[in-house]
């Protein structure tokens, strides 16, 4: 293809100007940063179906991840992040309210979180995340989740943008707090805008539903929110008899399984008949040694808490304090698959 680096974006709308609702509505018009990800199989989160649905308005039963907690938490904390990234780097950080579009392929959309001066005068890209203190790992050594180095790349091709920094804050302390640089890439680039074309054209244009390849917890997740809740009332439906290849390796994998947790259980214990007597004779204590011939065996066995409330108690919760019990106890659904083969009479 070789890319046209002679251009500027456009400006699409004053973003400070629009409700919720009509900026969902400039956004289903392209692929923004946080979709780019999910239309290339690689989003933790979403699956292509869900990107392709939300594009061409099919409600979904739930609100999905951008309407989290989670996903409003680091949209309020956007500022904290740039205010510490300047901090550290001492470089300038403002804001810009535009929603951009690629000139050249006009279906690429970009809402930037911040834009940075750099000392030579050039512009910059910031984005700012925020993420749970465990997830730190995902960051170490110079490494950026994936799904979010995808998002940074597109904005730094939207804009024609050769440099941009990704921070993330992992607590409501600065120390624990991480910035990455991103150099521009453009053999990537092209071949992502390629894909993404595929996706545009091939899927919303087209009003084809792309095939859901995700990982399987990914589609089932997606498939919940597009059907929503189970009902009980429905007719038993006639399965196309494609899917009998389907239940009768998951019977034989299910066999297999079985098997294989019998197998796993006993040696569970056999292992807790072993340490039952060391536990003996540490008593109440949670370390100790064992040394013979120059080894030492180092022993652990420390207590786990965790607070939570019994079915017999939580029953009486709801039968004394009914009110209290329906403002803090929350109904989530999950489905159980059972396949039971027997002969047709």
């Amino acid at each position: 293809m070789g890319l046209n680096l002679n251009y500027t974006p456009n400006r699409l709308v004053d973003i400070t100007t629009l409700t919720e609702d009509q900026w969902l509505s400039w956004r289903r018009k392209g692929i923004g940063g946080s979709d780019v990800a999910v239309a290339l199989n690689s989003s933790p989160y979403r699956t292509a179906r869900d990107l392709y649905y939300d594009k061409i308005g099919v409600v979904m039963s739930d609100d999905g991840p951008d309407k989290s907690i989670t996903f409003q938490i680091g949209h309020l904390l956007e500022d904290v992040v740039a205010q510490i990234f300047a901090k550290k780097t001492g470089l300038s950080v403002y804001e810009d309210h535009w929603m951009y579009q690629h000139p050249f392929f006009p279906f690429l959309i970009a809402d930037v979180d911040r834009f940075v001066t750099l000392p030579d005068g050039r512009k910059a890209i910031l984005e700012c995340k925020t993420a749970h203190y465990d997830m730190q790992f995902k960051w170490a050594n110079g490494a950026v989740p994936r799904h979010y180095e995808l998002q940074v790349r597109h904005y730094m091709s939207v804009m024609n943008i050769d440099v941009a920094f990704i921070a993330c804050l992992f607590s409501n302390n600065e120390n624990d707090f991480v910035w990455q640089k991103i150099e521009r890439d453009l053999e990537e680039e092209e071949n992502t805008i390629m894909e993404l074309s595929a996706f545009w054209n091939n899927h919303v244009m087209a009003r084809v539903e792309p095939p859901l390849v995700e990982k399987p917890d990914a589609v089932l997740e997606s498939l919940r929110r597009y059907f929503g809740p189970a009902d009980k009332s429905e007719p038993t439906v006639d399965l196309d008899r494609k899917f009998v290849v389907n239940l009768k390796e998951i019977l034989a994998l299910k066999e297999e399984k079985r098997s294989l947790d019998a197998q796993v259980k006993a040696l569970e214990t056999r292992i807790k008949s072993l340490y039952a007597p060391i536990v003996e004779e540490m008593g109440t204590a949670c370390k100790g040694t064992c040394e013979q011939g120059g080894e030492c065996f180092k022993v652990s066995y420390n207590p786990l808490y965790r607070e939570g409330i019994s079915k017999d108690r939580l029953s009486a919760l709801r039968a004394q304090y009914p009110d209290i019990y329906d403002e803090f106890v929350d109904q989530t659904e999950s489905r159980i698959f059972k396949v039971v083969k027997s002969a047709i009479a």
